[in-house]
């Protein structure tokens, strides 16, 4: 037997090759997530607009608060925002806004999941009270996953930017980061957008 074949074998790549491969798959994740997103948005509206037997809000049922729902929405915007300064501050060489405006937009993400804990367990509806209650439950469940998603994410960047990774201009990761944060951002106002078309 050959030495050789006991050698590991290595592949390097330069870094931006692996840059590039890396922000093809977080938009392909993004796609993914945009066209599962897309279905419910189009599963909610058909429902409303078929309406059988009047499925939709039978005698009885209830809706949820918009008023949660759009406060949800404003403090996610408001993370995201809080994300957008902390990637500018990286970009522009200044560690400690980066590390608060991660941080904030962390606490900003926890605060919109406690809202939606909040809205869970207040809320009249049950998945048996008709179409509206079953769709708008899911896409509460998929809201609700997405900012558990981040939360793991701001942690991670978070603590890579205490780090120091990105303070040669290295910052591929923060910015895949707020390609995801951008979105789900888009998602909770889109979702929100749906309260016009409760009744």
């Amino acid at each position: 037997m050959s030495t050789l074949e006991h050698e590991p074998q290595s592949h390097h790549l330069a870094p931006e090759v692996v840059a590039s491969q890396q922000r093809r798959a977080v938009l392909f994740f993004i796609l993914a997530d945009a066209v599962f997103f897309a279905s419910m948005l189009f599963t909610y509206f058909y429902l409303h607009s078929l309406n059988v037997n009047d499925g939709w809000l039978p005698d009885g049922a209830h809706t949820a608060s918009a008023g949660v729902v759009w406060l949800v929405a404003a403090v996610t915007v408001a993370s995201a925002l809080a994300y957008w300064s902390a990637e500018r501050g990286i970009r522009s060489g200044q560690r400690s806004r980066f590390l608060s405006g991660c941080l904030l937009g962390l606490i900003l993400v926890v605060a919109a999941i406690a809202l939606v804990i909040y809205q869970a367990r207040t809320w009249p509806i049950y998945m048996s009270d008709g179409s509206y209650a079953s769709i708008f439950i899911v896409m509460v469940g998929v809201q609700f996953a997405h900012l558990l998603v981040l939360v793991v994410l701001a942690i991670g960047i978070w603590n890579r930017g205490n780090q120091g990774k990105f303070d040669e201009g290295r910052y591929t990761h923060v910015t895949l980061v707020g390609y995801y944060w951008y979105w789900v951002a888009l998602t909770a106002v889109l979702g929100a957008c749906t309260t016009f078309f409760t009744s």
